[in-house]
């Protein structure tokens, strides 16, 4: 949950209205707060979504492992970062029901939009739902003023029916969003321009037959590769980047620079 550290009006905030921002869903969704409200902080994904195909706008290193995970989960097919709450009447209402202050801004008096880190679109069963979903550090839970925006937060989702909760570091491993970061600007790899893709599936193949063996570091199996195939030095790596994101190849995603590894010890399977 944010809010702009910047001068925030009424004409502000009609201007992000008018933009449309917290509208559209996939590619077409933009978030009340982007990178270039905050470029000191913010966080843009290196590559567009494989849900979305946009960029996506992230306010912390620890969003960023967030949003790589929900990347990942084959049962979120869509995720809307920096969702705001915008029903400011039953958000203002819901302060003071609670009997705390709706967070305004000193200058003009304006008060700010709330945000939501993520929105999800999860598969549950045969149909779609939404669920809401905040980061928030094991110390923030300590602050006092944290708890009741977060408890704001919780209740404006509930009155629209849908789930929310708090995602701390404690629930994140950093190896495995590392790992999914490592893969994600390779999720549409191809060879080149050129290439079409029956000599993409034929290299795959190689590749493949070549990681079955099962015997040496990852990375020297790619590099021999290349030198074989007169690739320039990396393209077998973000090929076999490629096909763990498309899970051809399935690796433990729990180790550490797996391209290190051995095959033998960090490949689960070979489809």
């Amino acid at each position: 949950m944010s809010r702009s550290r910047y001068d925030w009006t009424t004409a502000k905030f009609e201007r992000y209205v008018k933009e449309e921002r917290g509208k559209g869903r996939g590619k077409y969704y933009k978030p009340w707060i982007t990178i270039q409200d905050f470029p000191s902080v913010g966080r843009a994904s290196r590559s567009p979504g494989w849900k979305s195909d946009r960029i996506h706008h992230l306010m912390s290193d620890w969003e960023s492992r967030l949003f790589y995970i929900f990347e990942w989960c084959q049962e979120v097919q869509d995720i809307r970062e920096q969702y705001p709450l915008l029903d400011l009447d039953l958000a203002m209402e819901i302060a003071k029901e609670m009997g705390i202050e709706y967070p305004v801004n000193r200058k003009s008096k304006t008060p700010y939009v709330l945000t939501t880190d993520f929105m999800l679109t999860v598969q549950q069963g045969k149909k779609p739902v939404q669920i809401a979903r905040t980061f928030k550090t094991t110390k923030d839970l300590g602050k006092k003023r944290t708890i009741e925006k977060l408890e704001l937060e919780r209740r404006y989702w509930q009155k629209h029916n849908i789930d929310w909760a708090i995602v701390t570091e404690q629930e994140i491993c950093k190896i495995f969003a590392s790992n999914i970061q490592w893969v994600h600007p390779d999720y549409h790899w191809k060879l080149s321009e050129e290439q079409n893709n029956e000599n993409c599936y034929f290299f795959s193949n190689i590749l493949k037959e070549r990681l079955n063996s099962r015997k040496f570091k990852i990375s020297t199996i790619t590099t021999t590769l290349d030198n074989d195939m007169g690739f320039e030095i990396g393209t077998s790596l973000s090929l076999f980047k490629h096909l763990i994101a498309r899970r051809e190849i399935i690796v433990d995603m729990f180790q550490s620079k797996i391209a290190d590894r051995l095959a033998a010890n960090i490949i689960k399977e070979i489809i």
